[in-house]
């Protein structure tokens, strides 16, 4: 089974997630900021990171910084309120673990076409 670490600081999103994505058949690890994804990376065990741009402790580019290194194989999908996004996603998606990124309000079956295209 598949583990997917969703990073998101607003719990009702990271809930939805979490239904919506064990019913799929994943198994689903929750972090509400960036030091608690890096303690969960830590573990090995992780097949996807959904981040949120917008963190409590630091942004998503900031972990994303931060995983370069260590867990560079680790592939991304970017979750964002900002359609502007879809401008930055270009520049830095050739270089950087991001596959992919997703705008809120979440459409749920795009999300879990994403997903699989990248973990099956």
């Amino acid at each position: 089974m598949k583990t997917i670490v969703i990073t998101e600081d607003e719990e009702v999103l990271r809930e939805i997630f979490r239904d919506e994505l064990t019913e799929a058949g994943y198994n689903v690890v929750l972090s509400q900021n960036g030091e608690e994804c890096l303690g969960i990376l830590e573990t090995g065990n992780v097949d996807l990171l959904i981040l949120d741009v917008k963190l409590p402790d630091m942004s998503g580019l900031e972990l994303l910084g931060k995983m370069k290194e260590k867990y560079f194989a680790v592939p991304v999908i970017m979750c964002t309120a900002y359609d502007s996004f879809q401008t930055d996603y270009k520049s830095w998606s050739a270089s950087a673990q991001v596959k992919d990124y997703i705008v809120k309000p979440i459409d749920l079956e795009q999300l879990r076409d994403k997903i699989k295209k990248i973990v099956g």
